[in-house]
């Protein structure tokens, strides 16, 4: 294969050998000193660009007018796939540890990448808390015991499987510190009753609505981001000069590039990162 992308922010940074030095070195520091070899960086990198390629390609197809992958500049790119590895996070979307969107900045008139943690990537963090000591993100149902006492003391919660097909009528957490000590949230019966009914309309491609066919679990997962949101910037869950906004968007970057040599040599593939880089520049023009 000769043809290589026309598409700048796939050919220049996913065939760059300077910002794969850079992604590999990031990983071996990163803030929860989590371990990815060479070859499972590259995989996750390939992932990475062939969902940025569908993304762009399923906007050309419904030619939406929302900004697009293609509108980026590859710094900005790498900027936050080189954020997600200092986090220590996989840069495959389909691990749902973090996830990468893009907004319009009406100021400058520029699109820009925004990394969002995921479910999975904020289990990781709870996980490598020395403080924290064990996680809980339940559900109500009507008709289970729960009595709330509030934010330093467990809820008294007794469910019943009994209840499991009845409506959800709250949500709780209780994080558990290795000092003995809890923080509880809790989200009433009245913001629960709006999430879903805003929620439930919301299908994938497959019209396939999560909150239609799986709500206890996207329930628990609304309390599990709430609560995450909450103690990232309070327990220093992210890295230095990193926090999480309302919307749950890491700000305040300022990542460094690691000084690292030139010459690390790479594991030779079946398919070269050229070839597959081809590849998505021939799904682009189709």
């Amino acid at each position: 294969i000769n043809v290589l992308p026309k598409k700048p922010f796939l050919n220049d940074l996913f065939l760059n050998k300077e910002f794969r030095t850079q992604l590999i070195a990031t990983y071996e520091t990163n803030k929860i000193d989590r371990s990815f070899d060479v070859n499972e960086i590259n995989s996750q990198l390939r992932e990475l660009f062939a969902w940025i390629t569908s993304q762009v390609n399923k906007q050309k197809l419904y030619s939406n007018r929302k900004p697009s992958f293609d509108s980026i500049k590859p710094k900005e790119l790498a900027r936050c796939i080189l954020e997600i590895a200092n986090m220590g996070l996989s840069i495959n979307p389909y691990d749902k540890e973090a996830y990468l969107f893009i907004h319009w900045e009406s100021h400058c008139e520029q699109v820009f990448p925004t990394v969002q943690i995921g479910i999975q990537g904020m289990n990781q963090f709870y996980g490598a808390c020395s403080k924290i000591k064990s996680t809980n993100f339940s559900v109500v149902h009507e008709g289970d015991q729960f009595e709330w006492y509030g934010e330093n003391t467990p809820p008294r919660f007794i469910h019943s499987y009994t209840t499991d097909g009845n409506a959800i009528v709250a949500a709780f957490s209780v994080i558990t510190f290795t000092d003995g000590t809890f923080y509880c949230s809790y989200i009433g019966t009245s913001e629960i009753q709006s999430i879903i009914s805003d929620k439930t309309h919301m299908a994938d491609d497959a019209g396939i609505s999560a909150w239609v066919n799986f709500t206890s679990r996207c329930v628990r997962n609304v309390i599990l981001r709430r609560t995450f949101n909450s103690l990232a910037n309070l327990l220093g869950l992210l890295p230095n000069n990193r926090s999480i906004n309302d919307s749950g968007v890491v700000v305040k970057v300022e990542q460094q590039t690691p000084n690292v040599p030139q010459t690390k040599s790479f594991t030779e593939e079946s398919v070269s990162d050229e070839d597959f880089a081809a590849l998505l520049a021939n799904q682009l023009e189709q």
